[in-house]
């Protein structure tokens, strides 16, 4: 875990100096933190994916007034978290137009497969909903960005063992919300909805 610490702070002291590739490294590690933390504000993928790519670009902007480079991962996380409090003002001043009330496209002109594809995301989305919001962004963060439990750990800040609860946690409330249909839908092989302690 050291030689990873080490690692990070010589990545970050780079991309300081201006070293786009060493940022575009750091960039690629805490992109599905990012994008899981955007999500719990958002409830949409499309709007996370946008929330991040906002939020990328505006530290790349900001690091070289970064004092400390061993904070860089809550640094990183402030600026999500104040981007989040933006886009949730924005939605509450946006009034809501005829589109936002109706599909985006006509289902009797979709193809099954489509239709079926769209219903089953919606499920998912909904399932991921219910879940409690640090049970979800741990989960999200191993599923999504192949975190290990100890990375995730290290980034929320809380011991491992607490992260192996949530995920075991948001795993079986899953598998009740889906009836143990769609967990392929998380690129799991089901076997595996069922294990406590997965590290890896």
């Amino acid at each position: 875990m050291a030689t990873q610490i080490e690692h990070e702070l010589e990545e970050v002291e780079g991309a300081r100096a201006g070293e786009r590739e060493a940022f575009d490294r750091l960039a690629r590690h805490y992109r599905t933190l990012l994008l899981a933390m955007a999500f719990l504000r958002t409830s949409d993928r499309e709007e996370a994916e946008d929330l991040v790519q906002e939020v990328l670009a505006r530290a790349w902007e900001k690091l070289p007034a970064l004092e400390q480079p061993g904070a860089f991962a809550g640094w990183l996380q402030r600026i999500m978290r104040n981007a989040c409090c933006n886009w949730s003002r924005g939605r509450q001043h946006q009034p809501l137009s005829l589109e936002d009330c109706q599909p985006t496209s006509q289902p009797a002109l979709d193809p099954p497969a489509v239709m079926l594809a769209r219903e089953r995301q919606w499920v998912l989305r909904a399932a991921l909903l219910a879940l409690a919001p640090d049970n979800r962004l741990a989960l999200l963060m191993h599923l999504w960005g192949e975190y290990s439990y100890e990375e995730i750990g290290r980034l929320l800040d809380v011991p491992v063992s607490t992260v192996d609860g949530r995920i075991y946690r948001a795993k079986q409330q899953l598998r009740r919300i889906l009836r143990e249909q769609d967990t392929d839908l998380l690129n799991e092989p089901r076997r595996k909805w069922g294990e406590k302690g997965r590290k890896s």
